[in-house]
């Protein structure tokens, strides 16, 4: 397929025809944690690259506790960082998580992959060449497409 073909897909909501791939992974950075994003556009044959990349920071005004700000002691040792407090991109794949929502209206959309262990092009469920059965299911899926009887054979 070519780049000018647009994908079989139209938004039931907003009539959109663009779908956005994202996904989410963590990170470890010395001894926390921290989650990161990537996303970009599934193509026409399935296929995507991720064109922007972003680390997700928590809405800090959330978590703000307010109260008693009374004495607190001041870390005045002089170490710095360990050798331990490096960053690294947490080697478990299956923690990934991927999402598949359209451009228009940011809903949600259920999807498989045409290989096994997540291989393969990104098959929306409402895209008009979805095919049950021929797909292997997005892992938080599979209970739902276990249920419709679309696990391949």
């Amino acid at each position: 397929m070519n780049k000018t073909q647009t994908l079989n897909f139209t938004c039931k909501v907003c009539g959109c025809q663009k779908l956005t791939i994202t996904r989410v992974w963590q990170t470890l950075a010395g001894p926390v944690s921290e989650s990161w994003q990537e996303w970009g556009t599934l193509e026409a044959d399935h296929g995507w690259h991720f064109e922007f990349e972003e680390k997700i920071v928590p809405d800090e005004d959330s978590n703000v506790e307010r109260g008693d700000t009374g004495e607190f002691a001041e870390d005045d040792s002089d170490s710095g960082p360990d050798d331990y407090e490096s960053i690294e991109a947490e080697d478990d794949p299956e923690a990934d998580q991927f999402y598949v929502n359209c451009a228009g209206c940011d809903r949600e959309i259920e999807f498989g992959w045409s290989q096994p262990n997540r291989g393969g092009g990104i098959f929306p469920v409402e895209s008009a060449d979805f095919a049950p059965g021929e797909c292997w299911p997005e892992p938080r899926y599979v209970d739902a497409w276990q249920r419709k009887g679309w696990l391949p054979k």
